[in-house]
């Protein structure tokens, strides 16, 4: 089972497909927010926090690219 919900792996893909650099989270981030996803955003961020969680980040770029092998 997948730990990161479907919709943001698909964003994700999206995203990917449309050559931002995953590498960067804040060009993931404002690549999103250009398409209006702000719900999507605040997935990366930590609970009650201001904080950007990049490890969640790092986990559900690897886990949306494992899924397309």
């Amino acid at each position: 089972m997948s730990a990161t919900p479907k919709e943001i792996l698909r964003k994700l893909n999206n995203a990917e497909q449309r050559g931002v650099d995953m590498a960067s989270p804040k060009a993931v981030v404002d690549y999103m927010l250009a398409q209006g996803e702000k719900q999507s955003i605040l997935y990366f961020y930590k609970p009650n926090s201001l904080e950007f969680d990049f490890g969640k980040f790092n986990n559900a770029v690897a886990e949306m690219r494992g899924l397309k092998k």
